[in-house]
């Protein structure tokens, strides 16, 4: 048998009771912060693998699994996500946020009842968890139970009282309910946690056109849409005040802009739900691309052409417009690379050899811009804009070699 000193012994004793825990793996942290880079670009099938590396190497990490589903959600795998919320749910039962967020998505799937379940299970573990009481108070709002959304809502606001969306839902139960004055009372507290929030003006603006006070109304409203231009039902309520004090011209200009944007909404509402049962449909994302692209809405329309590419690496349409908004942003080496990769995908894809030539204009190369211009017309000869800009740039070659 050994024989330990009392100074061994208490040099054990120490090492044993002093003993650090483990150092955080860096090369893990590194993955997890690649992933959550590429959640915020929207390369959401990078993060899920990035994501997936990670849960390889921590997996008893109930966050990490929460990010993989929330990934997995926004790549369109929304019955793969449930699953992977469950895992992080049972590695750690008392996760307040993983269970609401899968509330959220069971909402999405119709799955109201099982919402319900993982909401009170959420607030039992957390009962100060105000996220939790907005989207209970949310669910109650759409069975039209009007006493519970405001409980559930009241709930939301003890726990944080300066939450601007739980004063603006509470505002639309007052407005539902016919309480103009309460609902008044509660969207201007919205705007004072957030005056840039164009629903929270909106829903002021509701509250006075509800009590015919139109003038007022439209103050708001015009306010509304000055916050948020593409905010189709802000454009109907101006449109609407205007008519009913006098300002007919601009009243039908205002709906006219309501429709417009109303019908893209529906749009992206459809290509939305056809994408919960086709969630590999390219020609889909690349569609909500092109209706983001229209609207202005450049980050968004990016996002949908990754998702397209995602599905389909061929699909020449979806590099194209992707290059299109890194040349708009100035990106000119992403929008050339993306221009290439069209091409590579469908060499007879004119817009890009015409895109190309033009990058090529920029950049004062004009015979690498002739004969892209040429390449295009040869599979669109009645492009005009090839035409145009093939006559442009034979101009200015002349001239430079004129000069020289």
């Amino acid at each position: 048998m050994p024989n330990f000193s009392p100074r061994h012994a208490l040099l054990l004793l120490i090492l044993a009771g002093c003993a650090e825990p483990p150092s955080p793996d860096p090369l893990l942290g590194a993955m997890e912060n690649s992933a959550d880079r590429f959640m915020r670009q929207g390369l959401y099938s990078q993060a899920i693998q990035t994501y997936q590396g990670a849960v390889r190497q921590q997996p008893e990490d109930a966050e990490l699994y929460r990010k993989l589903a929330e990934a997995h959600d926004k790549n369109g795998n929304q019955e793969g996500a449930v699953v992977i919320y469950e895992k992080a749910i049972a590695l750690r039962p008392d996760y307040a946020k993983a269970r609401t967020e899968l509330a959220f998505l069971y909402t999405r799937l119709d799955r109201y009842d099982d919402a319900f379940s993982q909401l009170h299970q959420a607030i039992s573990v957390q009962p100060d968890y105000a996220w939790a009481h907005m989207i209970l108070g949310l669910l109650h709002f759409r069975e039209g139970r009007y006493p519970e959304a405001l409980a559930a809502y009241r709930q939301a606001l003890a726990a944080e009282p300066e939450y601007g969306e739980a004063w603006f839902n509470l505002g639309e139960v007052h407005l539902k309910q016919n309480d103009y004055t309460a609902a008044a009372q509660a969207y201007r507290r919205a705007i004072d946690a957030d005056s840039t929030r164009a629903r929270y003006r909106n829903g002021l603006g509701s509250s006075h056109y509800r009590r015919r006070d139109y003038a007022v109304a439209a103050a708001q409203f015009t306010r509304a849409v000055q916050l948020d231009s593409l905010f189709a039902q802000a454009h109907f309520n101006l449109g609407n005040a205007l008519l009913r004090t006098g300002e007919k011209e601009e009243g039908r200009r205002r709906l006219a802009i309501y429709k417009e944007l109303n019908d893209q909404e529906n749009r992206i509402e459809g290509m939305k739900y056809t994408l919960l049962s086709q969630p590999d449909n390219a020609q889909v994302y690349h569609d909500l691309g092109v209706i983001y692209g229209q609207r202005g809405q450049y980050r968004e329309a990016a996002i949908q052409y990754r998702q397209a590419i995602a599905r389909d690496s061929t699909f020449a349409p979806a590099h194209h417009n992707l290059g299109n908004i890194y040349l708009r942003a100035g990106r000119l080496e992403e929008a050339v690379q993306r221009f290439h990769q069209a091409l590579r995908a469908d060499s007879t894809y004119a817009l890009s050899h015409l895109a190309l030539g033009n990058a090529h204009m920029m950049d004062k190369q004009y015979d690498h811009a002739i004969d892209r211009f040429r390449r295009g017309l040869r599979h669109a000869p009645d492009n005009a804009r090839l035409r145009r800009n093939l006559t442009l740039a034979l101009e200015i070659q002349a001239a430079a070699r004129g000069g020289q």
